[in-house]
């Protein structure tokens, strides 16, 4: 009786785990590849803490789709964001950042610099 109670559990485990797998595949977005991606540098003004403000920008930039990655710095009131621009444009990262609402702060932009990749040149 145990053994068979034993392998009824591990099979309900493994469809859950199963089942469980195939819901993330479903929502996750699809694979940027590097060399199509765009990094780029802003200013952003209007910041007033890290946990609060830049958090949550990131947050918010990290929920879109395209976007590869967000590192919001409220220290140097800086962001380095690298997104897919055949997903999402840099006026719409852009866009995003402006939009974000913690309390009654605004936040803007000003400077933007594209980032280019080094790629080593072999010999």
């Amino acid at each position: 009786m145990k053994f068979k109670i034993l392998i009824l559990f591990i099979t309900i485990f493994t469809i859950s785990t199963s089942a469980s797998f195939a819901q993330e595949g479903e929502t996750l977005p699809n694979e940027i590849l590097v060399g199509n991606s765009t990094t780029i540098l802003l200013t952003i003004e209007g910041m007033t803490c890290q946990e609060g403000c830049a958090d949550k920008i990131s947050s918010n930039l990290m929920e879109t789709e395209g976007v590869v990655s967000s590192d919001i710095n409220f220290k140097n009131k800086s962001g380095l964001i690298t997104f897919d621009p055949s997903i999402i444009t840099t006026e719409e990262v852009k866009k995003i950042i402006t939009d974000t609402k913690v309390k009654d702060y605004s936040y803007s932009i000003t400077s933007t610099k594209t980032i280019t990749a080094i790629n080593p040149q072999s010999n």
